[in-house]
């Protein structure tokens, strides 16, 4: 069966990759059917997957150099078919040029986060739990995101060895599903809890955020609260639009606590809308991971015969006219009669038909940046109470818990489940089962425009 897409991963300072043929997009399909002939092709400068009529050819040169034979003369790769459908193995290589790779890389940088509060229009904040107000309506004149990506507001308004940072009433800040107001606007619509750290709902006792330092400002959680406009009076509104996976990663990545010069970790809390809690463990690799893939259109495209993959000589592929001599260079001698079947007494053999012409698909590779992780999701209570020990390990050694919404914890599930299936299939793993054990998967950054744009072809094939 035909060739769905190409994944190839490479982590930063090793010397080989590991490549991923899908031959259907679903990794644990059952085979639909074998070719009598497959064979792959490994040079210096690409991949050449045959089967049947297909040929496949995956250009790699502008990435890296493969290394075609050992110190023994061997090549270095082992196959390994997966599930009887895809394929994937490793390839040392000979030559890894930092500066191309990175340049042929997609580049994603940190993007602007989708506040729904303007400095042009009074609002007023809510529990989202029972619509009970937070803070009064007004409006804020001056709205600014914290300095540094994700850094942690106590650190910035409450910053040691410097007089706090008090902010004003018509001042906002905001993070990663959190907003900073001035204590003085908070009214009887709260209350705190013993030690007059965590503010509460004081109608239904949700928790709507904290106090900073000694009363230094109010740290809200965006995901517990709802936005009520004077444009909108009677509409309940999320105070942020959504936030694609890697753009969560990016700014969650800064808040890591290090715990070696290649790890770190990251504790993300969420609350789900009917009251559990839910937290999510991640030890991430710091060296980085660049994953190249194939463009998911597959659509056949017939190439001249003439335009050839430039393959070493000892595994290039054979022309087409370079098959036809050789079959007719071949022995002529029955092996049975041992006669001459080329006897101009005899009659001339039938012609055979011509053989069907070999369709040549080049497949083009795109960079993108990631990272590899380990991550545990603990979703219930009991799961809870079983990595309770964990928490508390993490926390006293100077992990930092971040409360993140329900909506961005599904995001980061969903593509971690997508992506642990090719991360077992690339490492050549056992497939990812359910258990309490940590799991691993791959983070992929990619343009948000290019996330949105697969959801929606994704979004078209469901319908």
């Amino acid at each position: 069966m035909p060739l769905d897409q190409v994944i190839i991963s490479y982590r930063r300072s090793r010397n080989f990759i590991n490549v991923l043929l899908l031959r259907s997009m679903n990794l644990f399909q059952p085979v639909l059917g074998e070719s009598p002939s497959e064979k792959l092709i490994v040079s210096a400068n690409g991949i050449c997957w045959r089967e049947q009529n297909l040929e496949y050819r995956i250009l790699v040169n502008d990435f890296f150099d493969i290394a075609t034979r050992n110190e023994d003369g061997e090549v270095p790769f082992n196959l390994v078919e997966k599930e009887g459908n895809n394929l994937a193995f490793g390839l040392a290589l000979r030559r890894i040029p930092h500066r191309a790779l990175d340049e042929r890389t997609v580049s994603v940088d940190k993007g602007e986060l989708l506040l729904r509060i303007n400095p042009f229009t009074r609002c007023s904040l809510h529990c989202g739990n029972c619509a009970n107000k937070v803070v009064g309506e007004r409006q804020y004149l001056q709205i600014r995101e914290i300095p540094m990506t994700t850094m942690m507001p106590q650190n910035y308004f409450c910053a040691r060895n410097k007089l706090p940072v008090y902010p004003t009433e018509e001042e906002l800040f905001y993070g990663l599903n959190y907003l900073v107001v001035s204590t003085d606007l908070l009214g009887i619509g709260v209350t705190t809890t013993e030690g007059h750290r965590c503010i509460q709902c004081s109608r239904c006792q949700q928790p709507v955020g904290e106090y900073l330092g000694r009363d230094v400002a109010a740290q809200l959680f965006a995901d517990a609260l709802r936005l009520v406009t004077t444009e909108s009076p009677f509409e309940f509104k999320e105070i942020f639009g959504h936030i694609t996976p890697t753009q969560m990663m990016i700014r969650l990545l800064h808040d890591a606590y290090p715990i070696s010069m290649e790890k770190t970790r990251l504790l993300l809390k969420t609350v789900r809308p009917d009251g559990q809690l839910q937290y999510l463990y991640l030890q991430v690799d710091t060296k980085q991971l660049h994953i190249l893939r194939s463009e998911l259109d597959t659509s056949d495209l017939e190439m001249n015969s003439t335009a050839q993959l430039p393959m070493e000589d000892d595994t290039s592929s054979e022309s087409d006219l370079d098959m036809v001599l050789s079959d007719t260079s071949s022995s002529s001698i029955n092996p049975q009669t041992g006669d001459d079947l080329m006897d101009r007494s005899d009659p001339l053999p039938k012609p055979e038909a011509a053989e069907p012409q070999k369709s040549v698909k080049y497949l083009n590779l795109r960079g993108f940046g990631g990272f590899r992780l380990k991550y545990l999701f603990s979703a219930s209570d009991e799961e809870l109470n079983e990595s309770d020990n964990v928490t508390s390990s993490w926390c006293d050694q100077g992990s930092r818990m971040i409360r993140i919404s329900y909506s961005m914890m599904v995001d980061l599930m969903t593509e971690f489940n997508a992506h642990e299936r090719v991360a077992a299939a690339l490492e050549m793993n056992s497939p990812p089962t359910k258990s309490r054990q940590p799991r691993l998967t791959y983070v992929i950054f990619e343009p948000d425009e290019e996330f949105y744009a697969r959801q929606e072809q994704f979004a078209k094939i469901d319908q």
